[in-house]
């Protein structure tokens, strides 16, 4: 088991609660992680624990973790901690989240500019594309194909390089 990055997480996890003013992490939760990663292992018949594992182990437990914490502090944390928490997602349910941020921002703008009565709202594809690199996520064009993008209202106009969804 990697430990160094056992430890690594763990540190950096509790710092962020001490600097939010979270529910603090403990040894506790460390435990737990490892005993994930061995059951992880274990279901996959292996003797030894991997990397893939201890990976998907992070993962859960922060999810987790960050589930208990205030509103306030949980973007903050789920923007620190978006390395670990995208590991083995489907990347077209990461960049709708994303996406729904940036049309929710867009929206919060044109309801204190213009008013509340909107049909349609378009954001820049320059922008979701921002966002899906800090992740890790370099090409759109699967995600602006798939049916998620598509039932959710949302189209893209290449030429004029706007993501639009109509209410």
């Amino acid at each position: 088991m990697d430990q160094d990055k056992v430890a690594k997480m763990y540190s950096e996890l509790r710092r962020e609660s001490m600097a939010t003013g979270s529910i603090p992490i403990t040894v506790r939760h460390i435990e737990s992680m490892i005993r994930m990663a061995e059951a992880h292992a274990r279901i996959h018949l292996r003797d030894y624990v991997h990397e893939d594992d201890v990976n998907m182990a992070i993962r859960v437990m922060l999810e987790s973790f960050i589930d208990t914490q205030k509103f306030s502090v949980t973007r903050t944390m789920k923007k620190n901690f978006a390395r670990y928490l995208t590991y083995k997602r489907d990347n077209n349910e990461l960049l709708i989240f994303l996406l729904r941020q940036l049309i929710h921002e867009q929206t919060a703008y044109m309801r204190s500019r213009y008013g509340p009565d909107h049909d349609v709202v378009q954001v820049p594809d320059k922008d979701l594309l921002d966002r899906a690199r800090q992740i890790n996520i370099m090409n759109l064009q699967p995600f602006f194909e798939s049916e998620i993008f598509k039932c959710n209202n949302f189209t893209h106009d290449p030429l004029r390089r706007y993501i639009v969804q109509t209410f």
